[in-house]
């Protein structure tokens, strides 16, 4: 079987839980693809290490290294381009996404939120600020969302969202831990519709084709 090659983008200095989470299902044969780059803005970011232990090549441009974010995202396509990949997937990058690279892999990049999207998301909102937003708010439920990346921080279309109760007792640690449970279980799965094939989009609604042809809400 020919897999996809799918190409990661990090930044940040996160411990590269979800690119770990990535490998996983690809090694459990749970997603049908292969990673063949890894790209950070820092040698720091855990994700780096995790690729060099799993032999994945890996691409480190800091942002000062190019004079603008499009030319950053030139470089950053034209490899990704070159190691044949054709989903990219965010995990744990901040990063504003120019039309550079949404106009090279047009409705095939892929970014997970530790919230349940529209809530919660926008510039400025990631890792514990998230959880401690919500925690602010006085949310009964959180989650994280899997979603297409479009032009603007956090609202291209929902793939899919999981669910997790917030307790009385929870701090922003311990709501993020339980978040990233349902993140590393949700990526992979979502990557996989995509890269098989399964998903439809229409409009702003995203649908799964089952493997008996049916459509269905992914």
């Amino acid at each position: 079987m020919t897999h996809d090659k799918i190409g990661v983008l990090v930044s940040g200095h996160s411990g590269g839980t979800n690119f770990q989470a990535i490998l996983d299902a690809i090694a459990r044969d749970d997603l049908h693809a292969q990673v063949a780059l890894l790209v950070s803005t820092n040698h720091e970011h855990g994700a780096v290490a995790r690729a060099h232990q799993a032999h994945v090549k890996t691409m480190v441009l800091p942002p000062e290294n190019a004079a603008s974010q499009e030319e950053w995202d030139h470089r950053v396509a034209d490899k990704l381009y070159q190691e044949g990949v054709s989903v990219v997937c965010l995990a744990g990058y901040l990063r504003f996404i120019s039309p550079v690279l949404l106009e090279a892999f047009p409705q095939r990049i892929l970014n997970v939120h530790p919230a349940l999207l529209p809530s919660f998301g926008g510039q400025g909102m990631y890792g514990l600020r998230v959880h401690r937003a919500v925690l602010d708010h006085g949310c009964k439920l959180s989650g994280c969302t899997v979603h297409f990346v479009d032009g603007r921080y956090d609202t291209g279309p929902i793939i899919a969202q999981a669910c997790v109760p917030v307790e009385e007792s929870d701090t922003p640690e311990t709501l993020a831990a339980r978040v990233q449970m349902q993140e590393h279980r949700l990526y992979p799965q979502c990557i996989e519709w995509v890269v098989s094939g399964r998903l439809r989009l229409e409009g702003r609604r995203v649908r799964r084709i089952t493997s008996n042809g049916q459509i269905t809400a992914a």
